[in-house]
């Protein structure tokens, strides 16, 4: 097993290498070794400053690529101990998990089995409950794992049932009879609970920092699998006493049962608009953004933005939902730009502690802090905030901050995403596989971590009016095309203008 490096500094220990190991070349110390990048220097042979350049070098970038495995491992574990920006707050236990590991590694080394190593790789860091992080994804070894689909998917409901939301025609649970709707109520011969509890997140796109978040993508992922794998089914079709049970076999579908069944995840490019907007039934304004950036098409989305309050405000409109369901997250100073159009006074947004490599720690930011600045137009009436787990990155500030106004209502089926930092932490591995992690962390006006969720998985952003799922809200989006939580916060502005006028 490869040993583990006590948690102190790395560059205190190549400090203490590399003086040993200038000390053999200076005084031909016979035992005197030192580590480079790609082993072990024998005593007596000369140190050159390329080579003191290429340790330090290379360890600050993260490039461990031309090392052995367990070598880049090892040095992939002190990097991330080192500048892991949540490792208290999440309460990470490096040395468990490099412990578990490992031999994980050093085993694949062994037996050069590539897959192995990435599992073992991926494993380590999905161990992270972190939306931030991140590993290249070979799709050949995403197709092998779950590039099979039985032809349907599912929810969990507020009462605690599973039950099928979408059924993909002509696919084997179209031919067995599951209908929309059905419960799913054995996987495997498994109660349906314990199956998704044992369903790996493993091959999800990002690790999930919040407990909803887990339930939601481990509902996506039980109902795939390899090309060809069989699965025992039991499920009861609405308004049906029977109780059926049918054997599926998972066949490629690109993935089609592996997006989000509420729709809200849409993808835009640098020839959309990160924003669209339009005056509802009842005068009630409406903007969806999907990112704090700037586009092809909208190259000044501040600009933009400000104008959609103004024709708002031309409109009278009698009120207006932000819907932040889908929105990737972007550019703080966006971000503020946008709520400043809420604030009628100055509001704390965040400060940044990040990594400095310089000081060889974490050190406040004090240049970035940003703090919101009231903007005209501004808006002042009754505002809904439409918020769920697809809410990632910054919008869930954005949002929090709104939320701090009077006027301003979170509406959503979950709390939100739960992870923001800033990113810029990066490590390559052999095989070039590259890893991305969080160098930063935003805290609020008490120094508090603001946004990204704790060890407990709970997600800081809730809504104040919940809408849980429900078959009747189920049936509401699947089946009539409503949208429930639009419906919801509609009838929120219009009940409360109703009052106000009265």
């Amino acid at each position: 097993m490869i040993p583990r490096i006590p948690n102190r500094s790395v560059f205190h220990l190549l400090t203490c290498c590399l003086l040993s190991g200038l000390a053999a070349a200076l005084f031909g110390a016979g035992c005197a070794r030192t580590a480079t990048k790609t082993g072990v220097v024998p005593s007596g042979v000369g140190f050159s400053m390329d080579a003191v350049k290429e340790i330090f070098g290379s360890y600050s970038e993260g490039n461990f690529q031309n090392r052995a495995w367990p070598d880049a491992f090892q040095a992939m574990h002190q990097k991330l101990n080192r500048e892991y920006a949540f490792t208290d707050w999440k309460k990470i236990d490096w040395d468990a998990l490099y412990d578990a590991h490992a031999p994980l590694v050093e085993a694949a080394e062994l037996a050069q089995d590539d897959k192995a190593y990435y599992l073992a790789l991926r494993s380590y860091l999905f161990s992270i409950p972190d939306g931030s992080l991140c590993i290249t994804t070979p799709e050949t070894y995403r197709e092998e794992a779950i590039g099979g689909g039985y032809g349907f998917s599912v929810a969990p409901m507020e009462d605690g049932r599973i039950r099928v939301v979408q059924v993909e025609p002509g696919f084997f649970a179209d031919m067995a009879g599951i209908k929309w709707g059905a419960e799913i109520i054995r996987w495997n011969d498994l109660p349906v609970a314990e199956a998704l509890e044992q369903t790996s997140l493993l091959w999800n796109d990002t690790p999930c920092a919040t407990r909803e978040c887990r339930l939601l993508k481990q509902c996506a992922l039980l109902t795939r699998a390899s090309v060809g794998t069989t699965v025992s089914v039991m499920f009861r079709n609405l308004d049906s006493e029977s109780v059926w049970v049918t054997r599926l076999e998972a066949r490629r579908d690109s993935y089609k049962t592996l997006s989000d069944p509420l729709r809200q995840e849409a993808s835009f490019g640098e020839f959309d608009s990160p924003m669209a907007d339009k005056v509802l039934n009842g005068g009630i304004g409406y903007i969806k953004i999907h990112g704090q950036t700037a586009t092809l098409a909208t190259p000044f989305p501040a600009r933009a933005f400000r104008r959609i309050v103004e024709r708002f405000l031309d409109d009278n409109v009698n009120g207006l939902i932000v819907d932040l369901r889908g929105n990737v997250g972007g550019l703080d100073d966006l971000a503020a730009s946008y709520a400043g159009h809420f604030m009628q006074t100055p509001m704390f947004y965040r400060d940044l502690v990040a990594f400095d490599y310089a000081k060889g720690g974490f050190a406040l930011d004090k240049a970035a802090r940003i703090t919101i600045e009231p903007r005209t137009p501004c808006f002042t009436g009754p505002v809904m905030v439409l918020i769920d787990h697809s809410t990632r990155g910054n919008s869930q500030a954005l949002a929090d901050s709104l939320h701090e106004l009077p006027n301003v209502t979170l509406v959503g089926t979950s709390g939100t995403d739960g992870s923001w930092a800033l990113p810029g932490g990066k490590i390559t591995m052999p095989q070039g596989y590259v890893i991305s992690y969080p160098i930063g962390r935003m805290l609020d006006e008490s120094g508090s971590i603001r946004i990204t969720a704790k060890a407990d998985l709970e997600s800081p952003v809730k809504p104040d009016i919940l809408v849980p799922l429900t078959l009747e809200a189920c049936r509401a989006f699947f089946q009539d095309g409503r949208d429930v939580l639009l419906d919801k916060a509609l009838e929120e502005i219009k009940a409360r203008n109703t009052v106000t006028s009265s």
